[in-house]
């Protein structure tokens, strides 16, 4: 079998995301000298490009003793404007579509709301009226984070929400900050597909990949694989 063909195959195979950047050990995804796509963007321009990872054994600063070296930095030499390595399924290289997000506002984000193919989007947070409990004078929610376009909707993400006594401002898991990371077509099948980081708490990172290739019925988009990482 050819480099050529083997790659294909590993480029093929099961739906992963691994983002770059250094992790704990047993959180990353990818091998060293494994071929993955990158997903590089900058503005309304982005490509996927195949590339080697270079994951290499490196001193976690949080938790090894004086010695141990247990992180896991993970790099390729197509660094430059990577939002997170993909593989598996449609995903091939080449340009691609994708919705400039550079205005967006800081925080968390929430509620985004851009144009795709001509087709406006909105994906927002939605919090029961009624609080389901109160703890420490907290009124607690549940909540749904939801893709919406044309009278359609699509959960996301189901997570706790509260309420600080005497504010009317909802926090949504605990300080977590579910962010966008990429709105485009990632499978080119001419529809929406999003990259959206799923965490229900502050100290977690949890980019999931959604796709609409994978939709079934009723979905505009389906999710295909996710990452989680914890941060100190």
């Amino acid at each position: 079998m050819s480099m050529t063909t083997a790659w294909a195959l590993l480029l093929a195979g099961t739906f992963a995301i691994q983002p770059p950047g250094q992790f704990h050990a047993g959180e990353a995804v990818a091998r060293d000298g494994e071929p993955w796509l990158a997903l590089r963007v900058h503005e309304k321009q982005a490509a996927l490009v195949v590339t080697t990872l270079n994951v290499r054994v490196v001193r976690d600063e949080l938790v090894d003793e004086e010695g141990a070296h247990t992180g896991l930095a993970i790099s390729s030499p197509h660094d430059e404007g990577v939002i997170a390595y993909l593989r598996g399924g449609r995903l091939a290289a080449g340009t691609i579509e994708a919705v400039d997000l550079s205005g967006q506002q800081a925080g968390t984000g929430l509620p985004y709301q851009f144009t795709f193919h001509g087709q406006p989007y909105r994906l927002a947070s939605q919090c029961d009226p009624q609080p389901r409990t109160v703890q420490e004078q907290q009124p607690q929610f549940d909540c749904r984070i939801e893709l919406h376009t044309g009278g359609q909707r699509q959960l996301l993400a189901r997570l706790g929400g509260y309420r600080e006594p005497g504010s009317a401002t909802m926090s949504l898991g605990d300080d977590a900050s579910p962010t966008l990371r990429f709105a485009g077509d990632l499978d080119r099948d001419g529809k929406l597909d999003l990259i959206f980081d799923t965490t229900d708490h502050y100290n977690v990172s949890r980019p999931t990949l959604f796709l609409s290739s994978q939709a079934g019925r009723g979905e505009l988009l389906h999710e295909v694989a996710r990452y989680e990482s914890v941060g100190c």
